[in-house]
Parts: structure tokens; C-alpha cells; sequence
């Protein structure tokens, strides 16, 4: 998509000190995990991975230039829509065994209500 090229071009020239990733990758990062939230068999760190890219898609939005990051917010609240469906907010507790974020962003409070991590972050075992 042109337009997220044109946004990477912007965080690379103008924010980011060093190359950072396309812009494209960290959207399809989010979407991912929140396309697999509810059913991942991908571990906890796989999880805080995906939630990283959220953060960075973040900075990306409030850092670009209107009219072009609008595709991308509209692009990211589809994303972030699916993810609230499969998570629930336990005020971070789950994640806070392995992760304490620097900000207090609202998906770092979240958890998957089923599936392998669901249960893992619940036994800290996989699989049972």
C-alpha cells in the first residue's frame, strides 16, 4: 500500500534515528495478534511481541502527517476491534509476570479470554 510506504519514508527521514521497520510490518504484526489472540499457540513472548508493534504503531500516528496516517488509524482500530473481542482487561496483572511497559497503554492490560496462552498465563503450563 503506497500510502504506509509513504509513512515509512516519513519515519525513517524524519523521526526514527536508524531504519526502523516498514510500517507495513508492525500493521501486519497487530494484526496478527489480534486476528490469533483467542486461539494463538504462539508463546507469552510472542504475545508481548505483537503487543510491541501496537506500541510502535502508536508512535507512528501521532508522529506522521494527516491526511496519509488516517488509512493507517482506520487500518489499526479494525485490528485493535479484534483484539478487544478476544482479550479482557485484568489491569495488566497477567502480563505484568513477564513484562512491565513503560507507558500505560490499554493493551498491555489485556489478556486472551481462551486458548494456549489464556491457559498458560493462568497454570504456567502449556497445553493443559
Amino acid at each position: 500500500m503506497k500510502v504506509l510506504e509513504s509513512l515509512t519514508t516519513y519515519m525513517r527521514t524524519s523521526v526514527w534515528t536508524g531504519r526502523g521497520y516498514p510500517v507495513e510490518v508492525y500493521l501486519y504484526r497487530w494484526q496478527q495478534t489480534a486476528e490469533t489472540a483467542g486461539d494463538s499457540r504462539d508463546g507469552i513472548d510472542d504475545f508481548i511481541y505483537g503487543l510491541t508493534s501496537r506500541e510502535a504503531l502508536e508512535v507512528i500516528m501521532k508522529k506522521c502527517p494527516q491526511p496519509a496516517v488516517d488509512v493507517l488509524k482506520r487500518l489499526v482500530e479494525e485490528a485493535d476491534e479484534k483484539f478487544r473481542a478476544a482479550t479482557r482487561d485484568d489491569g495488566g496483572q497477567a502480563l505484568s509476570k513477564f513484562w512491565i511497559p513503560a507507558g500505560t497503554t490499554w493493551w498491555y492490560s489485556r489478556r486472551p479470554f481462551t486458548g494456549p496462552l489464556s491457559t498458560y498465563l493462568d497454570t504456567g503450563k502449556y497445553g493443559t
